[in-house]
């Protein structure tokens, strides 16, 4: 039973295997240390009084393979945490880009216009109102007025990428927001330098447009 030996384990500082504690921040290496500690004050502290012993050297005798089975506990209890600890990390960072390119149609609508030189996206032609849809996970990087033609817009960025939502009539989103891909992040409209109801749609890749067609139409 772990009760009997809690007594004089607790001479040395230690309570037994389940209810010694080393800490938030302690490690297998400190334990050991600690464990060592325990172990030169025994062989010193000598006279076993407390114990029925003669000397240091039989009560340590007597000791060290209860100390040891402690100890081989509390290392695999390290372990078990550590290992926890190590998968929770990955899981995470796993998580944080589960969707980091953009793939599917923003909005229903017909296609106006296509990607070629002087037209960095495609256009969608649809009624003012319409719900718009990120096309990633990501952080909303952008939102509000643009003065370079595009009106109100919406830029959600992850990692590499960034999507580029233009002539909004209604912005839902904040600066910093989280988004999933499928969330709606503004109503299509008719802002900016456009010719008609519609919604103007980018894929960049390092600050670069890219062809958005296959990633958009192909999905």
């Amino acid at each position: 039973m772990i009760t009997p030996i809690n007594s004089p384990f607790s001479a040395y500082g230690l309570s037994g295997a389940n209810s010694q504690t080393t800490g938030a921040g302690s490690t297998t290496s400190e334990f050991v240390a600690s464990f060592k500690d325990i172990m030169s004050t025994m062989m010193l502290s000598g006279g076993g009084s407390s114990m029925g012993m003669q000397s240091g050297s039989s009560m340590t005798d007597m000791m060290t393979p209860l100390l040891m089975i402690i100890l081989l506990e509390r290392l695999v209890e390290l372990q078990m945490e550590g290992g926890s600890s190590e998968k929770s990390g990955t899981q995470n960072a796993l998580n944080l880009n589960p969707k980091s390119e953009p793939s599917g149609r923003p909005v229903g609508g017909v296609l106006t216009q296509d990607y070629h030189p002087g037209h960095n996206g495609l256009d969608f032609g649809i009624v003012v109102g319409t719900p718009v849809e990120t096309t990633m996970d990501g952080k909303v990087a952008y939102a509000g007025w643009n003065n370079q033609g595009y009106g109100n817009l919406v830029i959600v960025e992850n990692g590499d990428y960034k999507t580029y939502y233009a002539h909004l009539s209604s912005i839902p989103v904040s600066v910093g927001d989280t988004v999933t891909a499928g969330t709606t992040i503004g109503l299509s409209g008719n802002t900016g330098n456009s010719t008609g109801p519609h919604l103007h749609y980018e894929i960049r890749k390092n600050n670069v447009p890219i062809d958005p067609t296959a990633a958009t139409l192909g999905a």
